[in-house]
């Protein structure tokens, strides 16, 4: 045999050999697809095999997302309107079920998590008088809703680890910041008539 032909031999045997070698770093997890149908799942980092040309590789960051969304309006028990900034954080539990639920986009997750969680925030804050809303714990709101969130969240193999309200706010375009100032002038026109 000519040494050309050893070589472009050798050639081809390291590419193969390097097509079917992969390493998954760490906070990341994968699965391999075997003509498009899943093989294996939640790969563990490090050194891995796959059949060269027939299987595939997608990667997925195992690390907590952050899922934030812009301010939403709910009504309180008084039929008041709250504007509540939140963002949840999260991440991948099962691959094989997020693959399937999202087809590997994390777009498509967001958007599907987004209303559950919005979901789940109205049924709490509904239940609540502005009072109690505005002035009570954010952890008691959040953290019975936590469970149903995840409830949601599993078929899509993502678990929500937290859920946090950054503000709540009147709306500036409603009749309650005009009512809470008339109140507020109610009340210190009181303390100064005793005076």
């Amino acid at each position: 045999m000519k040494a050309s032909t050893w070589i472009s031999a050798g050639v081809a045997a390291l590419l193969l050999l390097a097509s079917s070698v992969f390493v998954i770093p760490e906070g990341q997890t994968a699965l391999v697809l075997n003509l498009g149908k899943v093989v294996r799942a939640d790969l563990k980092p490090g050194l891995h095999f796959k059949l060269p040309l027939v299987e595939s590789l997608r990667r997925f960051d195992r690390r907590l997302q952050v899922l934030a969304a812009p301010a939403e309006r709910y009504l309180t028990s008084e039929r008041k309107d709250v504007s509540v900034d939140f963002f949840a954080i999260g991440k991948i539990e099962n691959v094989r079920d997020f693959y399937r639920a999202t087809g590997g986009d994390e777009s498509i997750a967001a958007q599907r998590l987004a209303p559950i969680i919005k979901d789940a925030l109205r049924n709490e804050i509904n239940a609540r008088t502005l009072q109690q809303v505005v002035s009570g714990s954010r952890a008691d709101v959040i953290g019975k809703q936590l469970e149903n969130i995840n409830i949601g969240a599993r078929n899509m193999g993502v678990r929500i680890v937290d859920l946090r309200i950054k503000q709540i706010d009147l709306p500036t375009d409603s009749r309650v910041i005009g009512d809470v100032y008339s109140r507020m002038r109610a009340q210190r026109q009181q303390v100064a008539s005793r005076l």
